[in-house]
């Protein structure tokens, strides 16, 4: 896939009012040729409020687990095309025990 994305499950993606009742968290590969552009938005996060994070950055998911929650942090890349590229923090989300759902 390439691409970062950081998204709450629903029952039922029809029902607005539909619970959250997981998250899901997905990293591109550091090692993919291509650099991405950059981009924060995609076309269908418009009419899907809960996918709340997407980049088309390459890098990876820093992720510290607690007992009572986890913290992810998206952490890309400016290019990969060549050596030296700063790393930085796109977005970080935490999902706390017992708490549905994505916290930034």
């Amino acid at each position: 896939m390439h691409r970062n994305w950081a998204n709450d499950l629903k029952v039922d993606y029809k029902d607005p009012a539909s619970p959250v009742v997981g998250s899901e968290l997905v990293c591109t590969s550091i090692t993919s040729t291509g650099n991405g552009t950059g981009s924060t938005t995609d076309p269908t996060m418009a009419w899907n409020p809960h996918l709340k994070f997407y980049n088309d950055n390459r890098g990876y998911v820093n992720t510290k687990i607690t007992r009572d929650a986890l913290t992810a942090e998206f952490r890309t890349l400016d290019y990969v095309t060549t050596p030296g590229s700063p790393v930085s923090t796109k977005a970080s989300f935490t999902i706390r025990d017992g708490v549905p759902g994505l916290q930034a």
